[in-house]
């Protein structure tokens, strides 16, 4: 069973067009794959939602496509005056050493929330 999966797996291998090796490692390949996972994370986070995280939440900081430069703030864009305004949050930036302006993503599900930093 294990060989014929192999050999499955080997097949599909070489039925797969070559893709130049340093194309992954391109900067339009990294800037682009970092606007992808930032896509993929927007939600809508309202103000009030924000400041309301209290001192029993678990913040998460989760530092988001280092060293990769580009221009988009992602969803947390015009919430960065409300997160630093909360204790609680800005507490946990500051533990970490980054500020509520290095926020890029930010996801509140009940008690927990997770921070995306980036810095280029």
């Amino acid at each position: 069973m294990l060989k014929a999966f192999a050999i499955v797996a080997a097949i599909g291998a070489l039925a797969m067009p070559a893709t130049p090796a340093l194309a992954a490692n391109s900067p339009e390949y990294l800037v682009n794959a970092c606007r992808g996972s930032l896509d993929a994370m927007r939600t809508i986070v309202r103000k009030q939602t924000v400041a309301a995280v209290g001192a029993n939440a678990h913040v998460s900081v989760i530092p988001f496509c280092m060293g990769v430069q580009f221009n988009d703030f992602g969803n947390a864009a015009g919430l960065g005056k409300t997160i630093g305004a909360n204790k609680v949050l800005a507490r946990a930036l500051a533990q970490n050493g980054w500020r509520a302006d290095d926020v890029t993503s930010i996801t509140i599900r009940g008690n927990s929330v997770q921070l995306y930093v980036h810095r280029d």
